[in-house]
């Protein structure tokens, strides 16, 4: 990703592209009522691309966003993180508190249904000598079968980026070691 970042997938996944990004990004747009950033990259499991059949079989995704903003909105890409338990527990409850508040947003629209199944403590992770905030949760959508979702916040001076690493719970023996690798290669350009 030009000036943001550089990361590697396993061969078990796609780029998201042709015909089923221009799917993915409708979806955002009309469903979810979301703008679609161009500058958002998915990767997703193999064959999607082609619509195969048996890809629609499982769920996996690497999704990586960056909110830009003016210099100094954001800690220097070098900047550790710290907080103390009282803090953690103040954030956790900021984070989880927004995304309840995405979820009823998205329910009211009444297009789809969303549940946050279980919460895990935000924590703060160093990877590759960058602190990150590390969100994770289980959801369902439209009663489906339940998804881990990892999110990392990484702050970069000027911007925030945001990796989602996510895949169902019930595919995990499929993609829970390989995924577990991709947060390990991101390199970030500094701002």
């Amino acid at each position: 990703m030009p000036n943001i970042c550089t990361f590697k997938i396993p061969n078990s996944m796609e780029i998201q592209s042709g015909a089923y990004k221009k799917f993915s990004d409708k979806l955002q747009k009309e469903i979810l009522e979301l703008p679609v950033d161009p500058t958002r990259v998915i990767a997703q499991q193999k064959h999607l691309n082609k619509l195969g059949k048996k890809a629609f079989k499982s769920y996996a995704r690497v999704m990586v966003e960056t909110v830009y903003g003016k210099k100094g909105d954001y800690e220097k890409i070098s900047t550790q993180l710290t907080a103390s338990k009282f803090e953690l527990i103040e954030l956790n409850g900021i984070y989880r508190q927004s995304f309840e508040d995405e979820v009823r947003s998205i329910n009211a629209k009444g297009k789809m249904t969303m549940k946050i199944v279980s919460w895990f403590p935000l924590e703060l992770v160093e990877i590759n000598a960058i602190s990150m905030v590390h969100l994770r949760y289980i959801r369902t959508v439209n009663n489906g079968p339940e998804a881990l979702v990892n999110i990392y916040i990484v702050q970069n001076d000027d911007r925030m980026h945001i990796i989602t690493i996510s895949y169902r719970v019930k595919n995990r023996h499929l993609y829970r070691d390989d995924l577990a690798k991709v947060i390990d290669t991101f390199q970030f350009y500094k701002r």
